[in-house]
């Protein structure tokens, strides 16, 4: 995966661990040589941790759970 586009597009599913190993291994190696891309990596996974600080103890009201489990996957 070379493809800056393909890393931006899996990048979420990348930080929040959902991609197999082969994924993980691709975006790495893309994330070695672009820096670009990993500056986006560096930023986007400093503002999910700083969330998780400020949030991580809030729990999401069981109404919005339930409707984000339903809502198809593409």
């Amino acid at each position: 995966m070379s493809d800056c586009n393909e890393v931006t597009e899996q990048l979420y599913e990348y930080l929040d661990r959902e991609l197999s190993t082969e994924e993980v291994c691709e975006v790495q190696a893309h994330l070695s040589r672009c820096p670009s891309c990993f500056e986006l990596e560096r930023f986007e996974s400093g503002v999910i941790k700083l969330v998780r600080r400020r949030c991580g103890s809030e729990r999401a009201p069981e109404h919005l759970r339930e409707r984000l489990l339903t809502v198809p996957r593409s």
